[in-house]
């Protein structure tokens, strides 16, 4: 398939995955407090997020493979990428071997990290356990790297949509049965293993010589190149996006994390998608640059900008708008934190979704350590106003930090990089990204009048509000912000997708 069509299909199934494992939550969570108990459930929750720190000891490999898998697939190398599939293989196995010595020590420390009350220490140790057999299948995770390289991340997602329905329905069941913690975690592992074993399938089909390669000392040479500013990159990220709760509730207590983490729900839910058009497109402009055709790389990188800052605008605009009266109807306007936490939260999200893509270009090719120096000062800059301004401005502080990071140091620094690896002009960038603002300032205007005249009732006002206003940004950005030959050039890439030209 094209490019363009790869790139919908990715869109379009990580639009299916986010809806899923909403709707899963949504209707699980009440059965399984019922059925579990609070402890049981909190103690499951924590205990998976334990085992998700194990994560650290791939150390960046995950995100090495990304570039390294993609430059050879672009350059249509089919032996490159078997060896490289054979290097991965083996770096997987040492990351395996020290998250198995790891989770022995976490299995054995849990009862230390999570407190107590009714649960027993063996039944704790016992979900632990069972919880960290998938780790054995984690050099299976070449595979992964693989499809999401060969730009079929849409399969990926498909497969973790499954995972979650599996998931969700076998923890139903083993609640209902009264196997408690531990039938949480077999649901937990069980769910994992059909997913991996896919995508195992998918990859050799294409790649079956791949378990008898032999890497070569520069394939492990460039695995080893890309990880440690892969790991540092995505280390800063997580810090970035996960450090807001745990500052809020170091200065002002649990109880201040509640209505900040609910007021967020709506934009956290729109930059999981915005950001996935970056993750969606990454592969194909990669290929680009593996051909070493930038010109057309530059230029589908500043449609892209301008398509993400416009559908941005588009579904933010009405959050930004309307979530107070989201909360309102969802939890009461007692957990509503204020309209400027919802402001600073939209225009944060807007520009983590346009830095987002950009990095994904500078991660896709191998360029991520050119990016890491400007990426820990950004962190820094985050960090440290974020406790200040709690300190000082209360919930509003960790925004406040956010939106200092990325415009002090990645406004600059990303487009900086990108000259100096694609030479794309800065300014050029900006203004792509800018473009939208023609229009949707006053958008905003508009929307905020209607909404503080018209306050919606009840969820069908709300969402028809919401739904209304975010075509009509849509439109408008269509209208206004592409140029006629613009929308041709989109209307036959639209043909090309649904007919499968």
């Amino acid at each position: 398939m094209s490019r363009t069509r790869n790139s919908a299909w990715n869109v379009t199934t990580g639009l299916v995955y986010a809806l899923a494992s909403a709707a899963a939550i949504f209707f699980s969570t009440p059965l399984l407090l019922r059925w579990l108990g609070p402890e049981r459930l909190g103690a499951f929750r924590t205990l998976t997020d334990w085992i998700g720190h194990l994560t650290f000891f791939e150390l960046g490999l995950g995100g090495a493979l990304l570039a390294a898998l993609a430059a050879r697939i672009g350059q249509n190398n089919h032996a490159a990428v078997a060896r490289m599939l054979a290097a991965g293989l083996r770096a997987y196995f040492w990351v395996t071997f020290t998250q198995i010595v790891s989770g022995i020590a976490l299995v054995v420390s849990l009862p230390y990290l999570i407190t107590l009350n009714q649960l027993s220490n063996t039944e704790l140790r016992t979900a632990g356990t069972v919880a960290l057999l998938p780790i054995v299948l984690t050099p299976l995770l070449v595979f992964r790297a693989l499809a999401e390289s060969r730009q079929r991340g849409y399969l990926n997602w498909l497969l973790l949509t499954a995972q979650v329905l599996i998931m969700t329905g076998l923890s139903l069941l083993t609640a209902r049965l009264g196997w408690g913690l531990i039938g949480q975690s077999v649901a937990f592992a069980a769910a994992q293993v059909p997913t991996l074993f896919a995508l195992t399938w998918d990859g050799m089909r294409a790649y079956r010589e791949a378990w008898k390669a032999a890497p070569d000392h520069t394939d492990q040479n460039v695995l080893g190149g890309l990880r440690k500013p892969t790991f540092i990159h995505g280390l800063t990220d997580r810090i970035g996006l996960l450090s807001d709760n745990i500052v809020i509730a170091w200065i002002l207590g649990p109880t201040a994390v509640v209505p900040f983490f609910l007021t967020q729900q709506m934009a956290v839910l729109a930059q999981s998608q915005l950001r996935g058009l970056g993750q969606a497109t990454w592969a194909g402009l990669a290929e680009l640059s593996a051909r070493g055709d930038d010109d057309s790389l530059r230029m589908r990188l500043l449609e892209l900008t301008g398509m993400v800052s416009g559908l941005s605008l588009a579904v933010l605009i009405p959050i930004a708008a309307y979530n107070q009266s989201f909360v309102r109807i969802w939890v009461g306007r007692d957990f509503y934190a204020g309209d400027l936490v919802t402001g600073l939260a939209c225009f944060n999200v807007m520009l983590w979704s346009i830095y987002t893509l950009w990095g994904w270009v500078l991660l896709g090719t191998g360029h991520i350590r050119h990016w890491v120096p400007y990426s820990i000062a950004s962190t820094l800059v985050n960090v440290t106003v974020s406790v200040f301004g709690t300190f000082t401005l209360g919930v509003i502080g960790p925004m406040v930090g956010s939106a200092f990071g990325s415009l002090l140091v990645t406004s600059w620094a990303l487009p900086r990089v990108l000259r100096f690896i694609f030479g794309i002009s800065p300014w050029a960038l900006w203004r792509a990204a800018l473009v939208p603002f023609r229009w949707g300032l006053l958008y905003l205007s508009v929307i905020w009048v209607v909404a503080s005249k018209i306050p919606p009732q009840g969820w069908l006002d709300l969402i028809t509000w919401m739904g209304l206003w975010t075509a009509g940004g849509i439109i408008l950005w269509w209208k206004l912000s592409l140029q006629s030959d613009e929308r041709n050039e989109w209307r036959a890439r639209l043909r090309r997708t649904l007919i499968f030209q």
